[in-house]
């Protein structure tokens, strides 16, 4: 899950339930700042559906984007589009290099304090479900369902429903997802916890 905002912002949705099992830039991020254009081959871009349906539909031509912060759970990303018919200034690369570390700092402090559950925000697991190491599913439902198909693994309960509560402080940050759930399910389909989206 992630927050978008800007150019794509209005497009969030979109993202979240098709578009990101799609994006090949997203996976090759580091902690250096990578440009779309010069990472990925323009005859592979052309072919993308992620760029022509969702990057190029968005009014962005190009990005600049780093991982900030990963954990076996979490990972930060952060870039800026170049808006179609656009350029970067020149001076673009010496500004991100003096904001990446506090923009790192920032992410490490939010990603943590998100990380540590509220206190009767979810149910608490049920006893004997999930064996550690056991890939887990995040589907998001409020009468319409947003299934999470590909899952994944986690060393605990605790860990799993921890991230779960994650993704549902990301969503609450968007009203629209006001009253929807986050299910954390297990392998067979069984629900482990369920994470409200509040504020």
């Amino acid at each position: 899950m992630g927050l978008l905002s800007g150019l794509s912002g209005g497009v969030k949705h979109e993202y979240v339930r098709h578009y990101a099992a799609l994006d090949p830039y997203s996976p090759l991020l580091d902690a250096s700042w990578m440009k779309l254009s010069e990472c990925l081959p323009d005859a592979l871009l052309r072919r993308s559906e992620w760029y022509n349906d969702f990057v190029l539909a968005c009014g962005v031509r190009d990005i600049v984007g780093t991982r900030l912060f990963e954990t076996p759970s979490y990972r930060v990303i952060f870039g800026l589009h170049q808006q179609i018919g656009r350029a970067l200034p020149h001076r673009a690369g010496s500004i991100l290099n003096i904001a990446t570390e506090p923009l790192r700092r920032s992410a490490r402090s939010r990603t943590e304090s998100l990380a540590i559950p509220r206190v009767g925000a979810f149910d608490a697991p049920r006893p004997g479900m999930v064996a550690d190491g056991s890939r887990l599913y995040f589907h998001i439902c409020n009468g319409r369902r947003y299934p999470d198909d590909t899952g994944s693994a986690f060393a605990s309960a605790q860990e799993a429903i921890a991230h779960g509560s994650v993704l549902a402080a990301e969503l609450a940050q968007d009203d629209s997802w006001e009253g929807f759930s986050i299910s954390v399910m297990d392998e067979q389909g069984r629900e482990i916890a369920r994470v409200a989206v509040r504020r």
